[in-house]
């Protein structure tokens, strides 16, 4: 009898033994594997040999980590693809104008001419404003990321500060000949936002008009909080429609610029808790911002 007992322990010992010895392998292979994966970014998910429940859980946790990681890389480098695609976009944006302002203030030294001063003076002015709209966008969106950047919001007449956006883009628009339709609510429309990313917004919104536009604009704002501005625009199509709001996107037949303007846009309109979508239809290109009443 205790013999049997015997041969029977020492089968259970050498059983345990083997289960213990297959576990081991199990778990060598799953940490080589998950090594070989984060080197080789081929993105492969790790095989497990043994049938132990724990060790397969074990590599599907990994295994969603690794797709995680591979993600996350996939964006990192399509960021420093789109920042380096940036940085030379704005340093030709910054070259442009800096070249032409050289030129023209070495042919302000030279002529005595008070109408070519003039017309010096006048294209001066403008690319000095191109980089000042330049270095504008860009600390906009960099205070727009940062964790501390929201503002304080409070009860805000949308209607009002659009006339007043309006207002002050007048200079602007009769720039280019555009004399903007505009179609308000009889009634105040109040949303809890903040006043000046508000009026930030609806800043960029008219600048892009101008940019893009063929010389009309409507601006129609709605009881329910939506805000459209909507122009002729024979530069674009419904290709790069969908492409304003995207970081550093750029037309080249649109005007110069950081390709920021709208991707602030989206940015203010989602802090505010609504949306921002761009539609072109029958060469017209129409931007929509919801503010929907949170209250």
């Amino acid at each position: 009898m205790w013999q049997a007992i015997s041969f029977a322990l020492a089968a259970v010992i050498l059983l345990l033994a083997w289960k213990i010895l297959q576990l081991k392998r199990a778990a060598r292979e799953i940490a080589d594997t998950f090594s070989e994966r984060v080197r080789d970014e081929s993105g492969t998910a790790i095989g497990v040999s043994s049938r132990d429940r724990d060790l397969c859980r074990l590599a599907d946790g990994l295994n969603r980590e690794l797709a995680g990681l591979a993600k996350l890389r996939r964006q990192c480098e399509r960021s420093e693809t789109e920042l380096n695609r940036a940085v030379a976009n704005l340093s030709h944006d910054l070259r442009t104008p800096l070249t032409a302002i050289s030129g023209y203030l070495t042919l302000l030294r030279e002529t005595g001419d008070p109408a070519e001063q003039e017309q010096y003076i006048r294209v001066l002015t403008e690319r000095t404003e191109t980089m000042k709209q330049l270095a504008e966008e860009l600390l906009q969106y960099s205070g727009l990321v940062a964790p501390e950047a929201a503002g304080e919001a409070v009860p805000t007449a949308v209607d009002t500060v659009l006339s007043e956006s309006i207002a002050g883009a007048y200079p602007l628009l009769s720039g280019r000949g555009i004399t903007p339709e505009v179609k308000l609510p009889q009634e105040r429309v109040i949303r809890t936002v903040n006043r000046a990313e508000l009026s930030r917004m609806f800043g960029n919104l008219l600048t892009n008009a101008v940019r893009y536009s063929d010389g009309d604009l409507s601006i129609t704002l709605t009881e329910d909080g939506t805000v459209t501005f909507a122009n002729m625009a024979s530069g674009l199509d419904a290709v790069m429609a969908e492409q304003l709001f995207e970081r550093f996107f750029t037309v080249e037949t649109g005007g110069r610029g950081t390709g920021l303007g709208l991707s602030i846009v989206r940015m203010l309109a989602e802090r505010m808790g609504g949306s921002a979508e761009a539609r072109y239809t029958d060469g017209r290109l129409s931007v929509e911002i919801c503010l929907p009443d949170r209250g």
